[in-house]
């Protein structure tokens, strides 16, 4: 493992946190998703989800043994490595990700698959990510412990291995909004 990652600079580079997806239509959106890429989309939500929750055994299902997880600020191999890495970070348990269907694709070529998908990392203010409201009263109104953090891109490959999808390369890259 590169231990000269700063989580910092891979915040910057990753689709860290999250739990909640949502289907943002657009006039220009093009995508369409197979029944087939269910359990694709369903490993993009478990890494939320994992991130989210703060749940190290569900994270370190979510990656193949010799995965190899990229950004900006370095390389993690392994893993349990990642589980790590994912686990020592600030935001770990606190924050959620939003992922907009028409910004997530799938290509699937037997056991393998391409994927990319776009997060808004938001902070929800040191409340319950699963339970705090990223709007108040009257709609339309952000809530004020709320503050939009990042944005990301990230894309790679996954791989079905006894019978699941995992994660094999994970690029990010992104920056602030």
């Amino acid at each position: 493992m590169n231990t000269s990652l700063s989580l910092g600079g891979l915040l910057a580079g990753t689709c860290l946190l999250g739990v909640l997806a949502y289907s943002a239509p657009s006039a220009s959106s093009t995508t369409s998703h197979d029944p087939k890429d269910a359990e694709l989309m369903q490993l993009r939500e478990d890494f939320h989800l994992a991130s989210t929750l703060g749940d190290y055994g569900l994270m370190l299902s979510l990656w193949a043994e010799d995965a190899v997880f990229n950004s900006p600020a370095g390389t993690v191999v392994g893993a349990s490595n990642i589980a790590d890495f994912f686990e020592s970070g600030p935001f770990w348990g606190t924050t959620v990700s939003l992922t907009s269907e028409s910004k997530a694709s799938f290509v699937r070529h037997g056991n393998e698959a391409y994927f990319e998908f776009e997060c808004i990392i938001v902070d929800v203010g040191g409340g319950d990510p699963l339970s705090t409201s990223l709007s108040t009263l009257p709609p339309g109104n952000q809530n004020p412990n709320v503050e939009i953090l990042q944005h990301s891109n990230t894309h790679g490959m996954a791989v079905h291995q006894g019978g699941r999808w995992v994660f094999k390369t994970f690029n990010g890259s992104g920056g602030p909004l």
